[in-house]
């Protein structure tokens, strides 16, 4: 069958990272310094030095990595030895091994606390085709490299090989490796995976214990879909994605745009925006107050509306409905905020109440929006 799956451990197969938190803090604690659970967001699933030196930097404090990491290590055994730990994900890589799929472990954390937490489990080293650690690579998560070279030692491309995480880090690393990522909710929601770039987002690795071969060869198969840039933000396209029809925007747009707040200009408009990621379509209108300058133009309202439901969006059309001649387009300061989510060639429609009909790209409209320096490339 020759695909594979790559394992993280911490959050995937065991949920030990409450116990390395619980240890770290411990530690800390010796030093006078105190953190909480919270201080270790960010700076899980990259590797030791980061798990360390991450917390005390935000506090304005240096750790002394080796006394930090002897310090874990002597703790970290007892401290997991306490917590009842579920035998689900044992089963899940010898189900996926009697499939005649390939497993490897891909771990930023050192060597012997894979041991321990592999023991912890009920798994044993020759479950896995390989195991990787933190120390066989030089740039550990979110850098791909530990990824790259679980697939090189395979014997696989990246397309054969699926990554299961549940870090942001993690993720971002199977990503950089060119990999489809199935995430695991256990360190975040659905949605923030999601919006992260996972593939699959699933609640509990489990998911993949009662699939069988056909239906797990299935994953390989789909749901590839392509990253593109909208604006700021990285999209996932599905394939075959099935999109609002134009003529149901413009629609929308229409019927939005009488519910419209105008009391002062008397000049109502709709519009309606489609998402990349799901081909839905969500409209707005405007409106207006009495301060003016509080005023919320339609297409804004329809950002606002994709935002609440889908969250990070990409915008590949936008649908302005209004009663001029010719049809009017977004202000100035619509166009920039567009330009936060919007690609350069997304299909822009203008139309009047009265039929006409004007189309165009964004880019036509914006040639060159303003972009905050780290998102220019």
């Amino acid at each position: 069958m020759d695909k594979a799956f790559l394992f993280d451990m911490d959050g995937v197969l065991i949920d030990s990272e409450p116990v390395s938190i619980r240890t770290a803090i411990d530690y800390f604690a010796t030093k006078g310094l105190r953190l909480v659970p919270s201080d270790f967001e960010g700076h899980l699933g990259a590797g030791e030095e980061a798990f360390f030196r991450g917390p005390a930097a935000a506090k304005g404090w240096d750790v002394d990595l080796a006394e930090a990491s002897a310090c874990f290590r002597d703790h970290y055994g007892s401290m997991l030895a306490r917590i009842r730990i579920p035998g689900t994900a044992a089963k899940v890589v010898r189900h996926l091994r009697g499939l005649g799929f390939k497993t490897a472990l891909c771990s930023s954390a050192p060597r012997w606390k894979v041991d321990l937490n592999i023991q912890a489990i009920g798994l044993e080293e020759r479950d896995f085709d390989l195991i990787l650690s933190g120390a066989d690579v030089e740039r550990n998560k979110p850098d791909g490299d530990i990824y790259r070279k679980a697939a090189g030692g395979l014997g696989l491309c990246s397309a054969d090989c699926i990554v299961v995480e549940d870090s942001l880090n993690g993720i971002a690393a199977g990503l950089d490796a060119g990999m489809r990522v199935l995430a695991v909710a256990s360190s975040h929601d659905v949605a923030t995976l999601a919006r992260a770039g996972a593939t699959w987002t699933v609640s509990d690795v489990g998911y993949l214990l009662n699939k069988d071969g056909d239906v797990i060869m299935d994953m390989f198969n789909e749901g590839r879909g392509r990253r593109e840039r909208y604006g700021a933000n990285w999209i996932r396209i599905p394939d075959d994605l099935e999109k609002t029809p134009v003529d149901d925007m413009l629609e929308a747009a229409k019927a939005t745009r009488l519910k419209a707040y105008t009391p002062y200009s008397h000049f109502k408009v709709g519009a309606c925006v489609r998402s990349a990621a799901t081909g839905r379509a969500y409209t707005g209108c405007n409106v207006e107050n009495s301060s003016y300058g509080a005023t919320v133009c339609a297409e804004r309202n329809a950002i606002l509306h994709a935002i609440a439901e889908e969250g990070v969006i990409g915008i590949d059309c936008l649908v302005v409905v209004s009663d001029d001649a010719p049809p009017a387009p977004p202000c100035a300061l619509c166009l920039q905020v567009l330009a936060e989510f919007t690609s350069p060639d997304a299909l822009v429609i203008l139309a009047s109440i009265d039929g006409k009909r004007v189309e165009t790209s964004f880019k036509a409209l914006l040639p060159n929006p303003f972009i905050f320096p780290s998102q220019r490339t």
